[in-house]
């Protein structure tokens, strides 16, 4: 009987624990400031949360990536950033660069080409990145130049 006890206890320990939620960076909450990304287009603010960031090295060359995505899925936002050296600083297009899409289309992009979209890294440790972006990228539809203010990101790595 005692055997039973312990036995159905652990089980339900086991059942228990089972459905508990998971935690992880994947899923961070609005309510921290971990995960976020935010900017403005005109008088439209648009903000998420990132659930993917990594460094990728193209033959010295280190790139950080971060990707998320809008609070209802149909938003998603690629910011990049990258150099020799990754480190805390300014970083211009096409060191810098920002891609916007909803429903699966481009929206948005910064330009490869002109120096017009900027990247300020204000925090970088081996575990979170932090930092703001503004300026021009082009309508992808019609290439017709957006200005894009305010924008504030914080990712952990």
């Amino acid at each position: 009987m005692k055997k039973g006890l312990i036995v159905l206890g652990l089980l339900m320990a086991v059942l228990f624990s089972a459905c508990t939620k998971e935690s992880s960076v994947e899923k961070t909450t609005a309510i921290s400031q971990d995960n976020t990304w935010r900017f403005n287009l005109g008088s439209t603010e648009y903000s998420g949360l990132i659930d993917t960031s990594y460094v990728e090295d193209f033959s010295g060359v280190q790139l950080l990536s971060m990707d998320g995505l809008t609070p209802d899925g149909r938003g998603q936002l690629y910011l990049s950033f990258g150099g020799l050296d990754l480190q805390v600083g300014d970083y211009f297009s096409p060191f810098a660069s920002i891609v916007y899409v909803e429903d699966n289309e481009a929206v948005f992009t910064s330009s490869p080409i002109q120096q017009n979209f900027k990247l300020v890294v204000t925090e970088l440790t081996a575990e979170k990145v932090v930092g703001t972006f503004s300026g021009t990228v082009n309508d992808s539809e019609s290439g017709a130049p957006l200005t894009i203010t305010n924008g504030r990101f914080s990712a952990l790595r």
